[in-house]
């Protein structure tokens, strides 16, 4: 009997971050007390941001450090309920809400609403730009890769993170 190798795989937080271990840099001041609104294990979620910025796990999240000067900071409302931990280098944003750490996608070029909510926390957001770093690395090689298998098994993956999560996940799988 001949088992196939899965194609995607939903890693631990650890594995994900352990390439990303060996250098740390301080975030901003107002980065830092913004995270500490959060009702997360902030000291967890600082110590991997400062492991994290300025690196990029998959094309669309690069995680960067929230100085309070980026695109979703010209929106009053957003600038006080989000932080910004990762960009998409086309002026969209990946942000935390501060009331509950879940993640949500800001559209630059969206009127409204700008922000969708993806309904993952940190972690998983860790988890669904390791997935999406997976799919990069394959999709390439395969012809029309919305109609294969491996589109499935992604579907699949991502769903392990968040039942919605393929339907909110703002790019298209091509």
């Amino acid at each position: 009997m001949t088992f196939k190798r899965s194609t995607f795989k939903v890693r631990t937080v650890a594995e994900i971050t352990e390439p990303f271990t060996s250098k740390s840099r301080e975030i901003s001041g107002y980065m830092r007390s913004k995270l500490c609104a959060l009702p997360l294990d902030v000291v967890q979620v600082i110590n991997i941001m400062q492991h994290l910025t300025g690196k990029e796990i998959a094309a669309e999240m690069v995680f960067c450090d929230d100085r309070g000067d980026n695109q979703y900071s010209e929106y009053e409302s957003l600038e006080k309920r989000y932080v910004q931990i990762a960009r998409n280098g086309q002026g969209d944003a990946w942000l935390m809400n501060l009331a509950d750490g879940l993640i949500s996608f800001f559209d630059h070029d969206r009127i409204d609403p700008v922000v969708s909510p993806l309904f993952i926390d940190f972690w998983r957001f860790l988890q669904l730009a390791d997935l999406i770093r997976q799919y990069e690395q394959i999709a390439d090689g395969v012809d029309h890769f919305e109609e294969s298998a491996e589109y499935m098994e992604l579907i699949e993956q991502l769903s392990m993170i968040h039942p919605n999560l393929p339907e909110n996940y703002p790019f298209d799988f091509v």
